[in-house]
């Protein structure tokens, strides 16, 4: 079942370019243009000026709905994860495991290492035709 993306959808975009094809920055949908692409207002990124949060027309193919909350109280070496920095969920993967479920995460995009609490991460899942699939490699 595929995902209807209404007015006041809660979302996750991602942008074309080198440094955001692998992190979802969250916001909700505020207008459908109905021609494949959406006006949204993102929850935590603003405009350049600081004054509003920020809006952007995007295309379906950078959004997907929210995933849905997977609980997961521990990750182990080589987990596959999203990790919240930068504003937005960003995909890494698990090189080092500390005491107090604190984790070290090496960023796909750039190998950038993220020392991280676990209430900040979750399980990398993908929007595949209407559903979600938690990636396992």
């Amino acid at each position: 079942m595929a995902f209807s993306f209404g007015v006041g959808s809660k979302v996750e975009v991602t942008f074309p370019g080198v440094w955001f094809l692998v992190a979802y920055y969250a916001g909700y949908l505020l207008f459908d243009f109905e021609d494949g692409e959406f006006y949204v207002e993102f929850d935590n990124l603003v405009e350049a000026d600081g004054s509003s949060p920020l809006k952007e027309v995007v295309t379906a193919n950078q959004m997907r709905p929210r995933p849905p909350f997977v609980n997961s109280s521990s990750f182990s070496i080589g987990d596959l994860v999203e990790v919240y920095v930068h504003d937005g969920w960003w995909v890494g993967r698990v090189t080092r495991m500390f005491p107090h479920s604190y984790y070290d995460v090496l960023l796909e995009v750039d190998g950038e290492t993220v020392f991280i609490e676990l209430s900040k991460m979750r399980l990398h899942q993908v929007w595949d035709d209407g559903r979600w699939v938690i990636v396992v490699d």
